[in-house]
């Protein structure tokens, strides 16, 4: 598996699981009550998490379609979650939502599913920390745009979700609506671009012309090295993120390069042939998902490489804007 790859459907995978050699994700967790001989009466659901979640719909671009979801630690206390039990993780992400067309006979439109199988990880949610990610609708529900045109669709679940661990928000509704015959027209921002641009000389951000949720930042091995210097870093990627780059949930990811020249996927052309020479290796010292938290370290030197846990979430600037 590439280490980066542009195909929309796997922003999930790789926003989440830059890993030292390849890209990680898991297999979703779907609980099943006990069938065995214990009595239908003593079999107990799992507990449920204290994470509370919020459904919202998007419009990234024309006539694109997509979903945020939002899972935010409602309790005093932190919580560990799997990435087993995220919503937005296959086979999951087909078992709580529901589609149904505006129609007389409220007819279900037919959803595709997507499969993987990879490994586990655990997340640690501070009090108010929130976990997000999107999905997308359109190559989830081919007739989309058709059913949107012809009937208007409506989108549906239970809350809490039978086959999901967490709860919900209070007084929320359980449904979105797409009116017949919608536009598709794009949400829209109020983006500071003078402030945005001096954020990526500050950063030294490199261009992304991919459609996702990924940065590319030059920097130096002493900062990656120093724990306060790479979590400050990181801050300051966040900041950009919320401030110029509204349309992405807080979960992305950013990796580091001692030169720009290199800075890319390993798919580009240029980068194939410097990846041939050790070259792009060499300048790649560092990834970081901002939904696992971990940041990887000198991926690509056995000596040098490590993982660490950095989470990018301050209390006083936990509002991502929906």
């Amino acid at each position: 598996m590439k280490l980066f790859a542009e195909n929309e459907n796997l922003d999930f995978f790789m926003k989440s699981f830059l890993g030292t050699t390849f890209i990680v994700c898991s297999w979703a967790f779907i609980f099943l009550s006990p069938l065995s001989a214990i009595p239908a009466e003593k079999s107990e659901e799992e507990p449920r998490l204290p994470l509370a979640m919020e459904v919202f719909l998007k419009k990234p671009a024309e006539r694109i379609y997509a979903l945020h979801i939002h899972l935010t630690n409602i309790s005093q206390e932190p919580v560990t979650v799997d990435v087993h039990d995220l919503p937005w993780v296959p086979p999951n992400d087909s078992k709580w939502l529901e589609a149904f067309r505006m129609d007389a006979h409220h007819s279900p439109l037919k959803q595709s599913s997507f499969r993987g199988k990879f490994g586990s990880r655990t997340i640690r949610l501070v009090p108010g920390e929130s976990i997000q990610d999107s999905m997308a609708l359109n190559p989830r529900l081919p007739s989309l745009l058709e059913d949107i045109e012809q009937f208007g669709v409506q989108l549906r679940w239970d809350c809490p979700p039978p086959s999901l661990r967490f709860v919900c928000k209070t007084d929320l509704p359980h449904t979105l609506t797409i009116a017949k015959e919608d536009l598709g027209q794009p949400d829209s921002y109020t983006i500071d671009t003078q402030s945005c641009h001096q954020l990526e000389h500050t950063l030294g951000l490199i261009p992304n012309y991919h459609h996702n949720d990924v940065l590319f930042v030059v920097t130096t091995e002493s900062v990656l090295t120093d724990l306060p210097q790479a979590q400050a870093l990181l801050y300051q990627v966040d900041d950009y993120v919320r401030q110029c780059k509204p349309r992405w949930t807080n979960s992305w990811a950013v990796s580091f390069f001692t030169d720009k020249k290199f800075a890319g996927f390993i798919s580009d052309l240029e980068n194939q042939q410097y990846f041939e020479r050790g070259l792009w290796q060499q300048a790649n010292i560092g990834q970081y998902s901002s939904q696992i938290r971990k940041l990887f370290r000198f991926p690509w030197i056995r000596k040098k490489s490590d993982s660490v846990y950095l989470s990018v979430y301050r209390p006083t600037n936990n509002k991502h804007a929906e």
